[in-house]
Protein backbone atom coordinates (compact mmCIF):
# COMPACT_ATOMS: atom_id res chain seq x y z
CA UNK A 1 0.00 0.00 0.00
CA UNK A 2 1.45 3.32 -1.23
CA UNK A 3 0.27 5.50 1.87
CA UNK A 4 1.60 2.43 4.04
CA UNK A 5 5.11 2.61 2.30
CA UNK A 6 5.17 6.54 2.28
CA UNK A 7 3.90 6.35 6.44
CA UNK A 8 6.92 3.94 7.45
CA UNK A 9 9.84 5.51 5.32
CA UNK A 10 8.56 9.24 7.11
CA UNK A 11 8.17 7.04 10.52
CA UNK A 12 12.07 5.70 10.05
CA UNK A 13 13.01 9.30 8.92
CA UNK A 14 11.59 10.95 12.06
CA UNK A 15 13.17 8.17 13.58
CA UNK A 16 16.44 8.65 12.83
CA UNK A 17 16.49 12.46 13.69
CA UNK A 18 15.43 11.47 17.30
CA UNK A 19 18.43 9.54 17.37
CA UNK A 20 20.57 12.42 16.12
CA UNK A 21 19.02 14.40 18.97
CA UNK A 22 19.62 11.83 21.42
CA UNK A 23 23.26 11.97 20.29
CA UNK A 24 23.23 15.50 20.52
CA UNK A 25 21.97 15.33 23.62
CA UNK A 26 24.18 13.17 25.19
CA UNK A 27 27.78 15.09 23.91
CA UNK A 28 25.95 18.35 26.22
CA UNK A 29 25.01 16.30 29.16
CA UNK A 30 28.86 15.22 28.73
CA UNK A 31 30.03 18.73 28.38
CA UNK A 32 27.88 20.61 31.23
CA UNK A 33 26.05 17.85 33.11
CA UNK A 34 23.03 19.12 35.46
CA UNK A 35 25.07 22.54 36.25
CA UNK A 36 24.03 26.08 35.54
CA UNK A 37 24.66 26.13 31.75
CA UNK A 38 22.53 22.78 31.06
CA UNK A 39 19.88 24.25 33.05
CA UNK A 40 20.12 27.83 31.24
CA UNK A 41 20.32 26.68 27.52
CA UNK A 42 17.52 23.70 28.01
CA UNK A 43 14.87 26.95 29.41
CA UNK A 44 16.41 29.08 26.96
CA UNK A 45 15.94 27.23 24.21
CA UNK A 46 12.72 25.37 25.40
CA UNK A 47 10.48 27.43 22.77
CA UNK A 48 13.03 27.57 19.74
CA UNK A 49 12.95 23.11 20.07
CA UNK A 50 9.31 23.07 20.41
CA UNK A 51 8.79 25.07 17.33
CA UNK A 52 11.78 22.84 15.04
CA UNK A 53 10.48 19.43 16.99
CA UNK A 54 6.67 20.05 15.95
CA UNK A 55 7.32 21.79 12.87
CA UNK A 56 10.00 19.59 11.43
CA UNK A 57 7.49 16.54 12.17
CA UNK A 58 4.72 17.83 9.98
CA UNK A 59 2.17 19.33 12.28
CA UNK A 60 1.36 21.81 9.88
CA UNK A 61 0.16 19.44 7.20
CA UNK A 62 -3.74 18.82 8.65
CA UNK A 63 -3.84 22.55 8.24
CA UNK A 64 -2.50 22.89 5.20
CA UNK A 65 -3.22 19.95 2.99
CA UNK A 66 -6.98 19.60 2.99
CA UNK A 67 -7.42 23.19 1.96
CA UNK A 68 -5.19 22.95 -1.02
CA UNK A 69 -6.48 19.92 -1.74
CA UNK A 70 -9.65 21.19 -2.30
CA UNK A 71 -7.96 24.51 -4.55
CA UNK A 72 -8.69 24.15 -8.18
CA UNK A 73 -5.46 23.56 -9.47
CA UNK A 74 -4.82 26.73 -11.51
CA UNK A 75 -5.19 28.33 -7.85
CA UNK A 76 -3.56 26.18 -5.61
CA UNK A 77 0.33 27.61 -6.38
CA UNK A 78 -1.21 31.24 -5.26
CA UNK A 79 -2.97 30.04 -2.08
CA UNK A 80 0.14 28.43 -0.91
CA UNK A 81 2.24 31.56 -1.71
CA UNK A 82 -0.44 33.12 0.11
CA UNK A 83 -0.19 31.04 3.28
CA UNK A 84 3.46 31.34 3.30
CA UNK A 85 3.26 34.76 3.55
CA UNK A 86 0.39 34.78 6.05
CA UNK A 87 2.22 31.99 8.49
CA UNK A 88 5.53 33.88 8.01
CA UNK A 89 4.11 37.30 9.14
CA UNK A 90 2.23 35.56 11.94
CA UNK A 91 5.79 33.95 12.85
CA UNK A 92 7.68 37.32 12.68
CA UNK A 93 4.89 38.70 14.93
CA UNK A 94 5.24 36.67 18.01
CA UNK A 95 8.64 36.77 17.75
CA UNK A 96 9.43 40.18 17.81
CA UNK A 97 7.18 40.47 20.62
CA UNK A 98 8.70 37.00 22.46
CA UNK A 99 12.01 38.95 22.27
CA UNK A 100 10.64 42.18 23.74
CA UNK A 101 8.76 40.74 26.55
CA UNK A 102 11.49 37.26 26.76
CA UNK A 103 12.26 38.17 30.61
CA UNK A 104 8.91 37.66 31.97
CA UNK A 105 8.74 34.89 29.45
CA UNK A 106 11.83 33.34 30.77
CA UNK A 107 10.18 34.00 34.64
CA UNK A 108 6.88 31.98 33.45
CA UNK A 109 9.01 28.74 32.21
CA UNK A 110 11.24 28.65 34.83
CA UNK A 111 9.89 30.75 37.77
CA UNK A 112 12.16 28.74 39.99
CA UNK A 113 15.24 30.80 38.62
CA UNK A 114 16.75 34.32 40.16
CA UNK A 115 16.25 36.34 37.14
CA UNK A 116 18.89 38.72 38.46
CA UNK A 117 21.04 35.36 38.75
CA UNK A 118 23.60 33.64 36.41
CA UNK A 119 20.41 30.71 35.54
CA UNK A 120 17.67 33.44 34.59
CA UNK A 121 20.35 35.87 32.91
CA UNK A 122 21.74 33.34 30.41
CA UNK A 123 18.38 31.74 30.10
CA UNK A 124 16.88 35.46 28.54
CA UNK A 125 20.08 35.60 26.30
CA UNK A 126 19.69 32.48 24.86
CA UNK A 127 16.25 32.91 24.07
CA UNK A 128 17.04 36.40 22.63
CA UNK A 129 19.67 34.81 20.55
CA UNK A 130 17.63 31.53 19.25
CA UNK A 131 14.16 33.08 18.71
CA UNK A 132 14.97 33.80 15.02
CA UNK A 133 14.33 29.94 15.31
CA UNK A 134 11.09 29.94 15.67
CA UNK A 135 9.76 31.80 12.10
CA UNK A 136 12.35 29.84 10.64
CA UNK A 137 10.98 26.29 11.62
CA UNK A 138 7.25 27.82 11.02
CA UNK A 139 8.52 28.73 7.24
CA UNK A 140 9.78 25.55 6.95
CA UNK A 141 6.73 23.76 8.23
CA UNK A 142 4.84 25.35 5.36
CA UNK A 143 6.95 24.81 2.61
CA UNK A 144 7.03 20.85 3.78
CA UNK A 145 3.13 20.95 3.62
CA UNK A 146 3.35 22.15 0.52
CA UNK A 147 6.13 20.07 -0.72
CA UNK A 148 3.76 16.86 0.67
CA UNK A 149 0.78 18.44 -1.50
CA UNK A 150 3.05 17.48 -4.38
CA UNK A 151 3.64 13.65 -3.75
CA UNK A 152 7.47 14.49 -1.94
CA UNK A 153 7.53 12.79 1.74
CA UNK A 154 11.15 11.75 2.12
CA UNK A 155 12.92 15.21 1.51
CA UNK A 156 10.65 17.26 3.88
CA UNK A 157 11.16 14.56 6.89
CA UNK A 158 15.23 14.59 6.16
CA UNK A 159 14.68 18.58 7.39
CA UNK A 160 15.19 17.44 11.23
CA UNK A 161 17.84 15.07 10.02
CA UNK A 162 20.03 17.58 8.72
CA UNK A 163 19.52 20.35 11.34
CA UNK A 164 20.85 17.93 14.02
CA UNK A 165 23.31 17.38 12.06
CA UNK A 166 24.65 20.81 12.14
CA UNK A 167 24.01 21.23 15.94
CA UNK A 168 26.09 18.24 16.37
CA UNK A 169 28.84 19.69 14.10
CA UNK A 170 28.80 22.92 16.29
CA UNK A 171 28.66 21.09 19.71
CA UNK A 172 31.93 19.09 18.32
CA UNK A 173 33.66 22.15 17.67
CA UNK A 174 32.55 23.46 20.89
CA UNK A 175 34.30 20.55 22.47
CA UNK A 176 37.30 20.99 20.59
CA UNK A 177 37.06 24.64 21.43
CA UNK A 178 37.38 23.48 25.51
CA UNK A 179 33.55 24.08 25.76
CA UNK A 180 33.62 22.72 29.98
CA UNK A 181 36.23 25.31 30.37
CA UNK A 182 34.70 28.50 28.83
CA UNK A 183 32.35 30.96 30.59
CA UNK A 184 29.20 30.73 31.18
CA UNK A 185 27.95 33.28 28.86
CA UNK A 186 30.33 32.41 25.87
CA UNK A 187 29.66 28.77 26.35
CA UNK A 188 25.88 29.15 26.08
CA UNK A 189 25.60 31.90 23.12
CA UNK A 190 28.02 28.57 21.50
CA UNK A 191 24.78 26.64 22.00
CA UNK A 192 22.58 29.38 21.21
CA UNK A 193 24.44 29.71 17.79
CA UNK A 194 24.12 25.67 17.30
CA UNK A 195 19.95 25.73 17.91
CA UNK A 196 20.45 28.86 15.21
CA UNK A 197 22.68 26.59 12.74
CA UNK A 198 19.90 24.05 12.84
CA UNK A 199 17.23 25.64 12.25
CA UNK A 200 18.90 27.03 8.96
CA UNK A 201 20.43 23.82 7.79
CA UNK A 202 16.21 22.59 8.03
CA UNK A 203 14.89 25.51 6.61
CA UNK A 204 17.26 25.54 3.58
CA UNK A 205 17.19 21.47 3.04
CA UNK A 206 13.39 22.08 3.07
CA UNK A 207 13.17 24.83 0.81
CA UNK A 208 15.11 23.04 -1.76
CA UNK A 209 12.95 20.31 -1.87
CA UNK A 210 9.72 22.47 -2.90
CA UNK A 211 8.47 21.34 -6.55
CA UNK A 212 8.80 23.79 -9.37
CA UNK A 213 5.73 26.02 -9.80
CA UNK A 214 4.26 24.63 -6.30
CA UNK A 215 4.25 28.64 -4.84
CA UNK A 216 3.42 31.62 -6.89
CA UNK A 217 2.80 35.59 -5.61
CA UNK A 218 -0.73 35.55 -3.73
CA UNK A 219 -3.57 38.06 -4.68
CA UNK A 220 -5.62 39.82 -2.41
CA UNK A 221 -7.92 37.60 -2.40
CA UNK A 222 -5.73 34.69 -1.85
CA UNK A 223 -4.64 35.97 1.31
CA UNK A 224 -8.39 36.26 2.44
CA UNK A 225 -9.31 32.26 1.42
CA UNK A 226 -5.67 31.18 3.57
CA UNK A 227 -6.50 32.65 6.31
CA UNK A 228 -8.85 30.04 7.65
CA UNK A 229 -5.60 27.80 7.72
CA UNK A 230 -4.00 29.84 10.11
CA UNK A 231 -7.33 28.75 12.88
CA UNK A 232 -7.11 25.28 11.68
CA UNK A 233 -3.36 24.94 12.54
CA UNK A 234 -4.32 26.09 16.04
CA UNK A 235 -6.13 22.41 17.14
CA UNK A 236 -3.25 20.48 15.22
CA UNK A 237 -0.47 21.95 16.68
CA UNK A 238 -2.06 21.80 20.45
CA UNK A 239 -2.25 18.36 19.78
CA UNK A 240 0.84 17.55 18.94
CA UNK A 241 2.82 19.32 21.20
CA UNK A 242 1.02 18.43 24.24
CA UNK A 243 3.96 15.94 25.33
CA UNK A 244 6.54 19.00 24.92
CA UNK A 245 3.83 21.45 26.81
CA UNK A 246 3.55 18.81 29.63
CA UNK A 247 7.58 19.15 30.08
CA UNK A 248 7.37 22.67 30.16
CA UNK A 249 5.18 22.70 33.03
CA UNK A 250 7.18 20.06 34.45
CA UNK A 251 10.22 21.70 33.87
CA UNK A 252 8.80 24.94 35.59
CA UNK A 253 8.40 22.97 38.73
CA UNK A 254 11.60 21.46 38.83
CA UNK A 255 13.68 24.74 38.07
CA UNK A 256 13.10 25.18 41.91
CA UNK A 257 15.88 22.50 41.57
CA UNK A 258 19.63 22.74 41.35
CA UNK A 259 20.03 20.54 37.89
CA UNK A 260 16.18 19.82 37.93
CA UNK A 261 15.26 21.28 34.90
CA UNK A 262 18.64 19.65 32.73
CA UNK A 263 17.87 16.64 34.51
CA UNK A 264 14.22 16.83 33.55
CA UNK A 265 14.83 17.49 29.94
CA UNK A 266 17.27 14.49 29.39
CA UNK A 267 14.86 11.97 31.19
CA UNK A 268 12.09 13.27 28.56
CA UNK A 269 14.43 12.58 25.71
CA UNK A 270 15.17 9.01 26.76
CA UNK A 271 11.58 8.35 27.09
CA UNK A 272 10.99 9.92 23.45
CA UNK A 273 12.60 7.90 21.86
CA UNK A 274 10.01 4.83 22.05
CA UNK A 275 7.41 7.07 22.03
CA UNK A 276 8.49 8.31 18.66
CA UNK A 277 8.92 4.57 17.53
CA UNK A 278 5.04 4.32 19.20
CA UNK A 279 3.69 7.19 17.68
CA UNK A 280 5.47 6.33 13.87
CA UNK A 281 3.82 3.12 14.08
CA UNK A 282 -0.04 3.49 15.14
CA UNK A 283 0.16 6.35 12.91
CA UNK A 284 1.15 3.71 10.34
CA UNK A 285 -1.45 1.51 11.15
CA UNK A 286 -4.33 4.11 11.57
CA UNK A 287 -4.06 6.50 8.67
CA UNK A 288 -4.65 3.60 5.72
CA UNK A 289 -7.54 2.61 7.59
CA UNK A 290 -8.90 5.46 9.08
CA UNK A 291 -8.44 7.12 4.78
CA UNK A 292 -11.19 4.13 4.24
CA UNK A 293 -13.04 5.21 7.17
CA UNK A 294 -13.67 9.10 6.58
CA UNK A 295 -17.49 9.25 7.63
CA UNK A 296 -17.52 6.39 9.85
CA UNK A 297 -18.73 7.73 12.62
CA UNK A 298 -20.33 5.17 15.32
CA UNK A 299 -19.77 2.45 12.46
CA UNK A 300 -17.99 -0.55 13.08
CA UNK A 301 -15.00 -0.12 10.63
CA UNK A 302 -14.33 3.18 12.21
CA UNK A 303 -14.86 1.53 15.86
CA UNK A 304 -12.60 -1.62 14.55
CA UNK A 305 -9.84 0.58 13.50
CA UNK A 306 -9.47 2.56 16.52
CA UNK A 307 -9.29 -0.66 19.06
CA UNK A 308 -6.45 -1.90 16.54
CA UNK A 309 -4.56 1.56 17.09
CA UNK A 310 -5.08 0.97 20.37
CA UNK A 311 -3.55 -2.36 20.95
CA UNK A 312 -1.05 -1.65 18.19
CA UNK A 313 0.08 1.27 20.72
CA UNK A 314 0.21 -0.51 23.85
CA UNK A 315 1.80 -3.91 22.15
CA UNK A 316 4.64 -1.37 21.82
CA UNK A 317 4.42 0.96 24.86
CA UNK A 318 3.81 -1.34 27.31
CA UNK A 319 7.22 -3.34 27.06
CA UNK A 320 9.11 -0.08 26.72
CA UNK A 321 7.37 1.61 29.70
CA UNK A 322 7.92 -0.94 32.26
CA UNK A 323 11.55 -1.70 30.46
CA UNK A 324 12.70 1.87 30.68
CA UNK A 325 11.33 2.32 34.72
CA UNK A 326 13.12 -0.48 35.38
CA UNK A 327 16.60 -0.09 33.99
CA UNK A 328 16.26 3.55 34.07
CA UNK A 329 19.79 3.93 36.52
CA UNK A 330 21.47 1.93 34.45
CA UNK A 331 19.90 3.11 30.90
CA UNK A 332 21.00 6.75 32.10
CA UNK A 333 25.06 5.69 33.87
CA UNK A 334 25.75 3.96 30.76
CA UNK A 335 24.46 6.58 27.96
CA UNK A 336 25.05 9.82 29.77
CA UNK A 337 27.33 9.32 33.21
CA UNK A 338 30.86 10.47 31.52
CA UNK A 339 32.79 14.02 31.80
CA UNK A 340 30.37 16.70 33.54
CA UNK A 341 27.61 14.29 33.65
CA UNK A 342 28.52 12.59 37.47
CA UNK A 343 26.50 10.32 39.58
CA UNK A 344 24.24 12.76 41.26
CA UNK A 345 23.10 13.92 37.78
CA UNK A 346 22.52 10.09 36.97
CA UNK A 347 20.35 9.49 39.96
CA UNK A 348 18.37 12.82 39.37
CA UNK A 349 17.82 11.95 35.53
CA UNK A 350 16.83 8.37 36.40
CA UNK A 351 14.75 9.48 38.88
CA UNK A 352 12.28 11.03 36.85
CA UNK A 353 13.07 8.82 34.07
CA UNK A 354 11.86 6.06 36.09
CA UNK A 355 8.07 7.93 36.42
CA UNK A 356 8.36 9.54 33.34
CA UNK A 357 8.66 5.83 31.31
CA UNK A 358 5.23 5.21 32.82
CA UNK A 359 3.54 7.48 30.20
CA UNK A 360 4.85 5.83 27.71
CA UNK A 361 1.48 3.59 27.10
CA UNK A 362 -1.18 6.74 28.35
CA UNK A 363 0.38 9.11 25.64
CA UNK A 364 0.70 6.32 22.96
CA UNK A 365 -3.01 5.59 23.46
CA UNK A 366 -3.81 9.11 23.47
CA UNK A 367 -2.03 9.10 20.53
CA UNK A 368 -4.54 7.23 18.57
CA UNK A 369 -7.28 8.57 20.46
CA UNK A 370 -6.67 12.38 19.45
CA UNK A 371 -6.27 11.14 15.85
CA UNK A 372 -9.80 9.43 15.87
CA UNK A 373 -11.27 12.65 17.46
CA UNK A 374 -9.70 15.00 14.59
CA UNK A 375 -10.74 12.45 12.16
CA UNK A 376 -14.46 12.88 12.94
CA UNK A 377 -13.91 16.87 13.66
CA UNK A 378 -13.96 16.37 17.73
CA UNK A 379 -10.56 18.64 17.61
CA UNK A 380 -12.28 20.74 20.02
CA UNK A 381 -12.43 17.80 22.33
CA UNK A 382 -8.69 17.33 22.19
CA UNK A 383 -8.19 20.92 23.02
CA UNK A 384 -10.66 21.00 25.99
CA UNK A 385 -9.15 17.89 27.72
CA UNK A 386 -5.71 18.54 26.81
CA UNK A 387 -6.09 22.25 28.46
CA UNK A 388 -7.67 21.15 31.47
CA UNK A 389 -4.97 17.90 32.02
CA UNK A 390 -1.94 20.42 31.66
CA UNK A 391 -3.58 22.08 34.45
CA UNK A 392 -3.43 19.18 36.85
CA UNK A 393 -0.31 18.29 35.70
CA UNK A 394 0.66 21.92 37.06
CA UNK A 395 -1.02 21.41 40.42
CA UNK A 396 0.32 17.76 40.87
CA UNK A 397 4.01 19.05 39.28
CA UNK A 398 4.09 22.39 41.77
CA UNK A 399 2.75 20.62 45.04
CA UNK A 400 4.53 17.49 44.79
CA UNK A 401 8.15 19.11 44.01
CA UNK A 402 8.77 20.80 47.63
CA UNK A 403 8.44 17.24 48.96
CA UNK A 404 9.62 15.02 46.37
CA UNK A 405 12.20 16.70 44.54
CA UNK A 406 12.14 15.61 41.02
CA UNK A 407 9.45 12.93 41.14
CA UNK A 408 7.44 15.57 41.90
CA UNK A 409 7.13 17.04 38.41
CA UNK A 410 7.78 13.67 36.80
CA UNK A 411 4.48 12.96 38.89
CA UNK A 412 2.76 16.27 37.13
CA UNK A 413 3.29 14.74 33.76
CA UNK A 414 2.16 11.50 34.75
CA UNK A 415 -1.26 12.69 36.26
CA UNK A 416 -1.70 15.28 32.83
CA UNK A 417 -1.00 11.99 30.60
CA UNK A 418 -4.13 10.27 32.63
CA UNK A 419 -5.88 12.77 32.29
CA UNK A 420 -6.32 13.33 29.29
CA UNK A 421 -6.08 9.96 28.18
CA UNK A 422 -9.15 8.90 30.59
CA UNK A 423 -11.07 12.26 28.99
CA UNK A 424 -10.88 11.66 25.45
CA UNK A 425 -11.46 7.97 26.31
CA UNK A 426 -14.68 8.75 27.97
CA UNK A 427 -15.89 10.82 25.27
CA UNK A 428 -14.96 8.88 22.60
CA UNK A 429 -16.66 5.61 23.97
CA UNK A 430 -20.07 7.72 24.92
CA UNK A 431 -20.08 8.54 20.71
CA UNK A 432 -19.48 4.75 20.25
CA UNK A 433 -16.15 5.54 18.22
CA UNK A 434 -13.73 3.80 20.03
CA UNK A 435 -14.62 0.77 21.14
CA UNK A 436 -12.93 -2.48 22.55
CA UNK A 437 -14.88 -6.04 22.13
CA UNK A 438 -14.29 -9.00 24.42
CA UNK A 439 -11.24 -10.61 22.60
CA UNK A 440 -9.53 -7.15 22.45
CA UNK A 441 -9.13 -7.23 26.17
CA UNK A 442 -8.56 -11.06 26.29
CA UNK A 443 -5.58 -9.40 24.18
CA UNK A 444 -4.82 -6.54 26.41
CA UNK A 445 -4.71 -8.47 29.63
CA UNK A 446 -2.28 -10.76 27.80
CA UNK A 447 0.05 -8.13 26.40
CA UNK A 448 0.08 -6.58 30.26
CA UNK A 449 0.58 -9.82 32.06
CA UNK A 450 3.52 -10.18 29.04
CA UNK A 451 4.96 -6.55 29.58
CA UNK A 452 4.93 -7.72 33.92
CA UNK A 453 6.52 -11.13 33.20
CA UNK A 454 9.39 -9.31 31.32
CA UNK A 455 9.72 -6.39 34.10
CA UNK A 456 10.28 -8.92 36.58
CA UNK A 457 12.76 -10.97 34.10
CA UNK A 458 15.01 -7.88 33.90
CA UNK A 459 15.00 -6.90 37.38
CA UNK A 460 16.00 -10.24 38.51
CA UNK A 461 18.90 -10.14 35.40
CA UNK A 462 19.79 -6.70 36.45
CA UNK A 463 20.77 -7.70 39.82
CA UNK A 464 22.88 -10.77 38.55
CA UNK A 465 24.61 -8.11 35.74
CA UNK A 466 24.89 -5.74 38.67
CA UNK A 467 29.10 -5.28 38.33
CA UNK A 468 29.53 -5.09 34.69
CA UNK A 469 26.54 -2.27 34.72
CA UNK A 470 28.38 -0.28 37.60
CA UNK A 471 31.70 -0.49 35.91
CA UNK A 472 30.11 1.44 32.73
CA UNK A 473 32.07 1.58 29.81
CA UNK A 474 31.78 -0.76 27.30
CA UNK A 475 31.32 -4.16 29.66
CA UNK A 476 28.26 -1.84 30.95
CA UNK A 477 26.94 -1.03 27.48
CA UNK A 478 27.15 -5.17 26.60
CA UNK A 479 25.76 -5.62 30.20
CA UNK A 480 22.23 -3.74 29.06
CA UNK A 481 22.25 -4.68 25.51
CA UNK A 482 22.05 -8.26 27.30
CA UNK A 483 19.09 -7.32 29.37
CA UNK A 484 17.16 -5.53 26.69
CA UNK A 485 17.34 -8.26 24.37
CA UNK A 486 16.44 -10.54 27.23
CA UNK A 487 13.82 -8.53 27.79
CA UNK A 488 12.64 -8.50 24.07
CA UNK A 489 12.84 -12.62 23.64
CA UNK A 490 10.62 -12.70 27.15
CA UNK A 491 8.16 -10.25 26.35
CA UNK A 492 7.30 -12.63 22.97
CA UNK A 493 7.01 -15.34 24.44
CA UNK A 494 4.95 -14.40 27.00
CA UNK A 495 2.91 -12.04 25.14
CA UNK A 496 2.17 -15.56 22.65
CA UNK A 497 1.62 -17.91 25.62
CA UNK A 498 -0.86 -15.01 27.59
CA UNK A 499 -2.80 -14.59 24.43
CA UNK A 500 -1.72 -10.94 23.45
CA UNK A 501 -0.32 -11.19 20.33
CA UNK A 502 -1.28 -13.75 17.67
CA UNK A 503 2.09 -14.28 15.21
CA UNK A 504 -0.48 -15.53 12.26
CA UNK A 505 -2.30 -12.47 12.10
CA UNK A 506 1.55 -10.67 12.03
CA UNK A 507 2.50 -12.73 9.24
CA UNK A 508 -0.66 -11.60 7.27
CA UNK A 509 0.11 -8.15 8.06
CA UNK A 510 3.28 -8.26 6.65
CA UNK A 511 2.51 -9.99 3.80
CA UNK A 512 -0.89 -7.63 2.98
CA UNK A 513 2.36 -5.17 3.31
Amino acid sequence: MALLRRASTVALITLGSRGLGFVRDAMVAALFGTGMVADASVAGLALPQLARRLLGEGALNAAILPALAREEEDGRARLAGAALLLFALAALAVSAALFVFMTPVVGVLAPGFDMEGPRGTGAVMVARFAIACVPLALVAGVLGAVTNAGGRYAAPAFGPVAGNLAVIALIIALMMAGGRGMAMDTALLWLAGAALAGALTQFALVALAVPAGALAVPRSDDLARALPMLGAALPSLFASALPQLRFLVAAAAASALTGGVAALFYATRLVELPLGLVGASAGAVLLPALAQNPAGKGARGGTQVGAHGVEAALALSLPAALGLAVLAEPIVAVLFQRGAFDAEATRLTATAMALIALTLPLQASEKVLAAIAFTQGLSRLVTRFGLLALGIGAVVGFSATPMLGIAGPALGVLASSLASLCGLALALGRRRLIVLDRPAWRRLRGLGGAALAMAGAIALARLALAGPLAGGGVRGAGALAVLVAGGVVVYGVAARLFGGIAFATLRAAFARR
